[in-house]
């Protein structure tokens, strides 16, 4: 239909969105550096618009374009999933059928015709650290050198064994690096970037411009190559996972070409050589036709007086070769031998129980293994997790379990930091470190014939960390960059300033990240200390989920894990709600605020946590009356949305909303009128209906995902009560009745004590 007074409203929630976008350094950086790359193609365009352009548009524009466009023969339509294909037809052509056919009209876009050169542009704005990219003009996806682009910049950059982490973030110069090829229609672009500290950009920036030379000069060690075509390989095969990764490959390769493509794509990538990989960085990453990015903290200093100067910086450093890998005629010193000696006897462990499908085992010093057969699933997942995280923590050492964490992946007794993520990496997987309030976790998803690798090295570094005094200061250098970044998020920084107003000096009040002065204060004997008393003893659980026979893992498992011990958990006491409202702000030079609202709430083993699901669906999402309300009627947000936290002792309940500065009073007295409303009335038949269709439909659709089922396994486990919540779910939430949702925001929806983080920007004020 196409209506103009809602296009009009529309309008002014996608220049929120604009704004969102502004508040984002990440996203800043690289719009602008593909702008700085080209001087007439359209992805130099902000993609998502400018303000200016977007009041200007008509309803006949908009009108025109979906005329233009929404043809059959511009349309892909892709259905996987339990279905009968002449079923499907029908259903398809009864829908879609009486779309306009006609070709479309494309419209070829200006092409560049001249090489860019050097380019530096190099600005201020208000955020915590320094982003940091070069950026390349690469060939379109059907180019031959596409796919060898993009083998170059997992390579180089993704995973904690890739040269761009090493050189850069182990040294403490960057929070984050990557190295990606992006390809769309006809152009592509290059891209290596780093996130860091002002004081440290110029290091880290000429590390990051050295790695990537000595890749174009030197090459890659063969053993790079293996490591990168093991994560691809892992990336390809999680897709599968999921009706919907099938769906959109299917979608996406069909319009690059043909489904044909896609395996032709992988057969090319499996198929590179170092030297072809080499030879194609040679020809794309020219250091003289480079454009380099520079956003950096307003009052800091620029990386140099002008792009000449700092051309020849880079110069400076282009024929110096990798920092932290040794040529490719190098020989690769010999692996590693696995940790875990074979016992003296073959061991036979016998299933406690099988319960919904899990099959509970013990090792000899009762550490639980729960695994969950999935036959054919073509990924196995597992991993380690315990009650515990920072709650667990001493008063004033904020930060420590998640340091101690981290730290446990820079090196045992038998492998260095640098051999576990290659170990990993080779697997096709990463170590994935999971720290919140009342947990731990280490984690790996393998292709299946891995998981004994993989179970072996989670062994090695859960039992035998060495935590070197570097490792620890450099986790440490780590987690106080991720202090400034967290205050770059305009959703986690609101969220921040309310939970702590909310929980005062409860332990939920903490920040898992640590504050600059609780980092300062944790040493090695402290990472040390807390790993003997809290993660080598604690209330441990080791699941495993994937197409594997449980007796074989669990004989695995009892070998490898022979050294973990169980210990009851920390029990957390119960948080007092404040007993009025209060409120917190931040000014900040921002093109929105961003305000997060938190009332009281249930636990995470009360019942009434299944109505706070369902009131969470009444309120927010598409169809929720927050996102109509706030978002379709009166403009004042791109998203909106309203959500239960629930923890052992107590819960929250949450809103948040960004909107412009000069509407901050209007969406806060937007978010308490729905509250409100939430009180006054039992919600209608239909709305709890489609909240409860939406629920038990993005559960079921959740649980195609193997990591997704061993999160919930372990949740239930760790947290609920007993594995039979992993089959109860559906009618847990059919079982709500619109009276429940009442009663439920009755009980906790008092105006009068509602707490308030607000992040209020003032760049549209001034």
């Amino acid at each position: 239909a196409i209506d103009a007074d809602e296009l009009t409203r529309e309008l002014e929630v996608i220049i929120q969105e604009v704004k969102r976008k502004a508040d984002s350094p990440h996203a800043v950086a690289v719009e602008s550096l593909y702008a700085l790359l080209h001087d007439r193609h359209r992805i130099r365009r902000w993609r998502i618009g400018e303000e200016t352009a977007l009041r200007a548009l008509t309803r006949a524009q908009v009108a025109s374009f979906y005329r233009s466009w929404y043809r059959p023969s511009n349309t892909i339509l892709s259905i996987v999933g339990d279905v009968d294909p002449d079923d499907v037809r029908r259903a398809v052509m009864e829908r879609h059928g009486q779309l306009e056919s006609g070709p479309t009209s494309r419209m070829a876009g200006p092409v560049e015709t001249a090489k860019p050169g050097f380019r530096l542009r190099d600005w201020t704005g208000d955020i915590a650290q320094q982003q940091l990219a070069f950026g390349w003009r690469a060939p379109a996806l059907e180019h031959p050198d596409s796919a060898a682009l993009d083998l170059a910049g997992v390579a180089l950059g993704t995973g904690r064994a890739s040269r761009l982490y090493r050189a850069i973030r182990e040294r403490q110069l960057a929070s984050s690096v990557s190295a990606w090829n992006y390809t769309s229609g006809d152009v592509g672009v290059f891209v290596a970037s780093a996130e860091s500290p002002a004081a440290h950009a110029a290091d880290a920036a000429l590390l990051l411009w050295r790695e990537v030379q000595a890749a174009r000069t030197v090459g890659f060690r063969d053993s790079e190559l293996v490591r990168a075509k093991r994560i691809i390989e892992a990336r390809w095969l999680r897709r599968l996972e999921s009706m919907e990764g099938q769906a959109s490959d299917l979608a996406t390769w069909e319009a690059a070409g043909g489904i044909a493509r896609a395996g032709q794509y992988y057969d090319r990538v499996m198929s590179f050589r170092a030297a072809d990989v080499q030879d194609a960085i040679a020809r794309h990453l020219d250091p003289s036709q480079v454009s380099v990015i520079s956003y950096r903290p307003t009052e800091s200093e620029p990386l140099s007086s002008d792009a000449g100067a700092w051309r020849e910086l880079l110069r400076g450093v282009e024929a110096l070769g990798s920092s932290v890998l040794a040529p490719p005629h190098v020989p690769t010193p010999a692996s590693t031998a696995a940790v875990v000696e074979a016992p003296a006897v073959r061991i036979h462990p016998a299933a406690e129980q099988v319960s919904d499908g899990v099959h509970l085992y013990r090792t000899p010093h009762g550490v639980p293994l729960l695994i969950l057969p999935r036959p054919g699933a073509p990924i196995t997942n597992l991993g380690v997790y315990q009650r515990g995280g920072s709650c667990a923590e001493s008063e004033g050492l904020e930060g420590l379990s998640r340091l101690t964490a981290h730290a446990m992946l820079k090196g045992t007794a038998q492998r260095s930091g640098a051999r576990i993520a290659e170990a990993a990496e080779e697997l096709g997987s990463s170590i994935g470190v999971g720290a919140s309030l009342e947990s731990m976790g280490w984690s790996m998803s393998v292709p299946v014939r891995y998981v004994g690798d993989a179970a072996e090295l989670l062994a090695d570094v859960l039992q035998q960390p060495s935590f070197p005094d570097d490792a620890i200061d450099t986790e440490r250098s780590l987690a106080l960059a991720e202090v400034a970044r967290a205050r770059d998020d305009m959703h986690r920084w609101p969220m921040r300033l309310a939970t702590s107003a909310a929980f005062g000096a409860h332990a939920y009040a903490r920040s898992v990240i640590g504050t600059e002065e609780s980092l300062s204060a944790i040493d090695t004997d402290m990472v040390r200390a807390f790993h003997a008393t809290q993660i080598a003893a604690g209330a441990s659980v080791i699941a495993v989920v994937g197409d594997v026979i449980p007796r074989d893992v669990a004989a695995l498992l009892t070998r490898a894990f022979s050294r973990l011990e169980w210990r009851a958990p920390h029990v957390v006491p119960v948080p007092v709600w404040p007993i009025q409202a209060h409120s917190v702000f931040e000014l900040r030079d921002k093109q929105q605020t961003a305000m997060a609202l938190l009332f009281p709430g249930p636990s995470r083993v009360d019942p009434e946590r299944f109505v706070s699901y369902v009131l969470s669906a009444v309120a927010s999402g598409l169809g929720g009356r927050f996102f109509e309300q706030l978002r379709d009627k009166q403009s004042l947000a791109y998203s909106v949305s309203a959500f239960p936290i629930t923890r052992s002792a107590s819960g929250s309940f949450a809103a948040y909303i960004a909107t412009s500065p000069e509407r901050e009073e209007e969406a806060r007295h937007g978010l308490l009128s729905e509250f409100a409303k939430l009180r006054a009335a039992v919600p209608g038949a239909h709305e709890i209906d489609r909240a409860q269709r939406y629920l038990i439909g993005t559960h079921a659709i959740a649980r195609q995902s193997g990591s997704s089922v061993l999160g919930d396994l372990v949740d239930s486990w760790l947290f609920g009560e007993g594995l039979h919540e992993l089959h109860e779910f559906e009618s847990r939430i059919r079982a709500v009745r619109g009276e429940d949702v009442l009663r439920l925001a009755e009980r906790y929806f008092d105006p009068d004590r509602v707490i308030t983080g607000v992040v209020r920007g003032s760049h549209a004020l001034t």
